[in-house]
């Protein structure tokens, strides 16, 4: 047994034939692509397909959180064939082959091969969720770790294609991995490894690559690069939610984390007690700054919006970075606390985690015995062509007036549009929910008031974590009110048709008042203004050290929002700091879409209009808002 155990394992054969294994078991598709189907989810898949299969400009016609090649991490077949999804798979999984590989010891004994394989399904086993994304992302990491530590420049140039397209499968990993790729190219220029000709050739061959890609890729670059920063600096605020019963969890994770940052804090110090710094040194410098990087974002990606969808990001994947402590850091102390580490998250899974997200499965057999059967099918399918899912769910009526003319729907449901066979004519940010700031509610505003603005608006009232409906995109919602007119409503479906004449909003008014939290602030009633005049607030709140504190490390404190009306109603809604200073409509309180038809035809709701509104902070432990605020108030004449 010993003898095996220590048997060196050189044959090339054996080690692909070895590497095709852990790729079949961590195959994570039971069929190539999927039918598009309704749900919110749904919705921005289907409306990343239509956008390809309308050639639509990304950064200009469309701005969302995936990019170009997004589509092809989602799976949802409309215009994209098969065989593209194939050719995406085999470029995944020709890198997962590539990581795994260079995970593998050199030389080779059977007794690591069987502690490889055992690391595999520990991690393999967590994988899940958008695991594929931050995984190409890794990968970038690695690569260019891998040429700091060997010095082939055919490594530097894979971190710069997987940055690259990272960018355009989605821009909040590829804003970091660009990051990286110049501090890469920096780096190896200070120390030596590139000159500065071979420094100045890979950068610019990545600006002309670039570049090229958003050319292919109809991606106006520049304001791809605008927007997607402008979605990343939002999200924070926007769509964060507290994982209530789940402390444990968060608990765990951030005290591993924490455990990081102490061994960081350490070498640091012990470096600077021993002046001790070399080359050596400052790799593992370079390789903390990564696995910091890396591990934090997951971290903020876990628990910025902390429901099932993200709640186990970082223990599923931060594993993956702790590895870099272990292969290429050049103390032994990094490397131990490297496993130390990845002990540390898996054993976090297993007590806090299992419950949520399920048990691992540690099953070889029947792993392969299942993907004999999705294999066949999948090989099957990769020449086939998907057949269209049309399942109207509209009246007849409404599809008839509709006809062939294009449409947009506001505020969520695009799945709705393709159900039904409508001529989709989108606004750029696609859904209401992450028009969360005044530059990405401004581009739809500006949407809906051009030229190239939809014949029909299908508007619904429905918002997401109990937000009031109105506060998401008021905007754009201004823009409806400036030129379209109601002409039909069902089933909480109102649809707006585009009138031949703009209606002109022109500012008359505006108050700037000093307030507070917990009081009450009056609004101007209906009876203070006139049927075509509209009031918005926009309201300017501040963290103090602490809700700064939360919100660069966890997540920003959150409000309620009170609004009581003329007919003694008083409801509470989750309200978002973001959204209250570009703007809230607040001459009328408008909770269907008959009573949204009756406000664009009467310039009011009877016992309606909002009295008052009330901002507090939802406190957990320790206050985060200061209680001072400003409300501005205006005043609009729209004619």
């Amino acid at each position: 047994m010993k003898k095996l155990l220590t048997w060196q394992v050189d044959s090339f054969w054996l080690k692909l034939a070895y590497l095709l294994l852990l790729i079949i078991l961590l195959f994570p598709y039971y069929q190539i692509s999927n039918i598009p189907s309704a749900g919110i989810d749904n919705s921005w898949r289907i409306a990343l397909e239509m956008a390809y299969q309308k050639g639509l400009i990304f950064g200009k016609d469309i701005i969302y959180t995936y990019g170009p090649l997004g589509r092809l991490t989602q799976r949802i077949s409309i215009e994209t064939s098969n065989f593209q999804f194939f050719l995406f798979d085999l470029f995944c999984f020709g890198n997962i082959g590539f990581f795994l590989y260079h995970l593998l010891p050199k030389p080779l004994k059977v007794s690591q091969l069987i502690i490889h394989f055992v690391l595999f399904m520990l991690l393999s086993s967590m994988f899940g969720g958008e695991w594929l994304s931050f995984l190409l992302f890794f990968i970038s990491i690695f690569s260019g770790l891998l040429f700091l530590k060997k010095g082939n420049q055919i490594f530097l140039a894979h971190a710069i294609l997987m940055g690259i397209i990272n960018f355009y499968i989605k821009a909040n990993y590829g804003v970091i991995a660009f990051g990286f790729v110049f501090i890469l190219l920096s780096y190896s220029f200070i120390s030596k490894r590139l000159s500065l000709k071979n420094t100045l050739t890979f950068l610019l061959g990545s600006i002309i690559l670039t570049i090229s890609l958003a050319h292919l890729l109809k991606t106006d670059l520049l304001e791809y690069l605008i927007s997607s920063i402008q979605i990343i600096k939002g999200y924070n605020e926007s769509q964060s939610f507290f994982p209530n019963h789940r402390m444990m969890a968060v608990v765990s994770s951030y005290g591993i984390f924490m455990l990081f940052v102490i061994v960081f804090i350490g070498f640091v110090g012990q470096k600077l007690v021993k002046r001790s710094f070399s080359f050596a040194t400052f790799d593992s410098f370079f390789v903390l700054g990564c696995v910091g990087v890396c591990s934090f974002v997951l971290l903020k990606y876990a628990f910025v919006r902390a429901d099932d969808g993200h709640l186990m990001s970082f223990v599923k994947n931060a594993s993956l970075p702790f590895l870099l402590l272990v292969f290429f850091c050049h103390e032994n102390w990094l490397k131990q606390s490297g496993w130390v580490l990845i002990s540390l998250n898996i054993l976090s899974y297993l007590l806090f985690y299992q419950s949520i997200y399920g048990k691992m499965s540690f099953s070889v057999t029947d792993n392969v015995r299942t993907k004999t059967y999705i294999f066949n099918d999948y090989f099957q399918a990769i020449f086939k062509s998907n057949a269209t899912h049309y399942q109207p769910t509209f009246p007849k009526e409404v599809l008839n007036l509709i006809g062939n003319k294009t449409v947009d729907l506001v505020p969520n449901e695009i799945s709705e549009i393709y159900l039904n066979k409508l001529h989709y004519n989108p606004r750029p940010i696609i859904q209401s929910y992450q028009a969360y700031n005044e530059y990405l509610d401004k581009k739809n505003q500006e949407k809906y008031l051009s030229a190239s603005a939809p014949d029909f608006v299908i508007y619904s009232i429905e918002s997401t974590d109990n937000k009031y409906p109105l506060s998401d995109e008021n905007l754009t919602f201004l823009a409806l009110l400036q030129r379209y007119e109601p002409i039909k409503v069902w089933k909480n479906h109102l649809l707006l048709q585009k009138k031949e004449k703009t209606k002109s909003l022109k500012l008359i008014k505006a108050t700037e008042h000093q307030w507070q939290l917990n009081k009450d602030f009056s609004i101007n009633s209906k009876d203070s203004l006139k049927n075509n005049q509209l009031s918005v607030i926009k309201v300017k709140t501040t963290y103090n050290w602490f809700g700064n504190l939360l919100n660069l490390f966890f997540q920003p404190p959150h409000l309620n929002m009170l609004i009581a009306t003329e007919n003694g109603q008083r409801t509470a809604y989750r309200s978002i700091p973001i959204i209250l200073q570009k703007g809230m409509l607040t001459k009328t309180k408008l909770d269907s879409v008959e009573e949204v038809k009756t406000f664009f035809e009467q310039g009011f709701v009877q016992n309606k209009a909002i009295k008052n509104i009330r901002l507090e902070e939802i406190v957990r432990g320790k206050v985060g808002f200061n209680n001072e605020i400003i409300i501005t108030e205006e005043i609009y004449e729209l004619i």
